[in-house]
């Protein structure tokens, strides 16, 4: 009886062992992985930035132009809400 308890405690040992080998090697590529995608993030990064510098008038207009474009929706938007008919049928005849 004592023998089969030592032969599981020693399995358990090893289990244990092997899990924490496998679990220090997943932390490790984890790791790995995320320095991959922080260095992708800053090449994304660096992709946006770099025109917006060559360019900084034409970005700034640009950027206007949503401001603008979004600021003309939302008001055209209000406006038609107010303006729209309450049937159906109101609307295309």
């Amino acid at each position: 009886m004592a023998d089969n308890t030592r032969t599981s405690g020693d399995e358990l040992s090893a289990e244990i062992a092997h899990l924490r080998r496998e679990l220090s090697n997943l932390k490790a590529a984890l790791s790995q992985r995320a320095g991959d995608i922080a260095e992708g993030a800053g090449r994304a990064a660096d992709a946006v930035v770099q025109p917006i510098r060559n360019h900084p008038g034409a970005a700034g207009m640009l950027f206007g132009g949503l401001l603008g474009l979004i600021t003309g929706l939302a008001i055209g938007y209000a406006a038609a809400e107010q303006q729209r008919p309450r049937r159906w049928h109101d609307r295309y005849w």
